[in-house]
């Protein structure tokens, strides 16, 4: 679990992607805290970190992160839901399952379809297993160029793979019938997206090597809400939150949080006020930032 010191007037909530672990956002982390969020990247059980799930059910991981956001914000309390790849569609399928107020939904490079340049032709099998149940024996491993185009981050995450199940990018290998559950979570929160009514942030990578910006685009387009945006990066692929457009991500989080918090007090003092974004605070560089750029 990652959770700020700081403090902001809406809490939110980041959902990583498919079997993976918080370490997806933990680039981000330094810079989120500087700018004054309230945000855990959390943990969701039988969807973190299950390299080998029993019968996964994507409703059971809806359920599980419906409860996980229950245990963390007040029944009356806003909280702004968000995730990346598979997380995202999570924090949707959260949206729509909870009675609670989402004062805003942030969809990181959503996966709503899998059509990118970096997807290998013979994909379209996955399918074959699906249908003949043979999917519980087969598992997809992780390729280059791991959702990510900087080099030196690239070579991280590959070092990481060779020692271990588990990286920043995501785990080395996805159980087939864990993605089979998430077609399924992909196309329920697709037919449910029209009764989204919150405010809502997509950032995607124009050279996502997962799911193409134009699928994004039309699905972004047939969104009845108003107050949505759709954020183009032009530097990075799939796991844009360690890749190099990795501070802009958390600048435009930050930028949409504390548009929907409340009007700061007038009296409020001048900490309170570079808190809640009316005074710039300082943002000094993360030492990450000076390893990898």
């Amino acid at each position: 679990m990652q959770a700020s010191q700081a403090t902001s007037t809406i809490p939110v909530l980041l959902f990583h992607g498919l079997l993976s672990s918080p370490q997806e956002f933990g680039l981000i982390a330094h810079t989120l805290r500087m700018r004054g969020l309230t945000y855990e990247a959390v943990t969701v059980p039988g969807y973190t970190l299950a390299p080998d799930p029993i019968s996964p059910d994507w409703r059971r991981w809806r359920d599980a992160a419906v409860a996980v956001v229950e245990s963390r914000v007040g029944r009356e309390d806003p909280v702004v839901l968000g995730g990346l790849c598979m997380g995202g569609v999570l924090a949707a399928a959260a949206a729509l399952k909870s009675r609670r107020r989402i004062a805003g939904l942030v969809l990181i490079s959503p996966t709503f379809t899998y059509d990118g340049w970096g997807l290998p032709p013979i994909r379209h099998l996955r399918h074959l297993g699906y249908w003949t149940r043979l999917d519980r024996y087969f598992s997809v491993a992780e390729r280059e160029p791991y959702g990510i185009k900087n080099p030196k981050i690239r070579k991280w995450v590959a070092r990481e793979l060779e020692q271990r199940a588990q990286s920043a990018a995501g785990p080395a290998r996805v159980p087939l019938r864990a993605l089979r559950e998430g077609a399924r979570m992909m196309a329920a929160v697709r037919a449910g997206l029209k009764d989204l009514d919150c405010p809502l942030l997509v950032i995607h990578a124009r050279e996502d090597e997962i799911t193409r910006l134009e699928s994004v685009q039309r699905l972004f387009d047939a969104l009845p809400t108003r107050d949505k945006e759709l954020a183009v990066l032009e530097d990075s692929y799939h796991m844009v939150t360690i890749d190099n457009d990795r501070q802009e991500v958390a600048s435009l989080l930050a930028q949409f949080v504390k548009r929907l918090a409340p009007p700061v007090r007038a009296e409020a003092s001048p900490l309170e006020r570079a808190v809640a974004g009316v005074l710039p605070a300082p943002v000094p560089a993360a030492a990450l930032d000076m390893i990898f750029n």
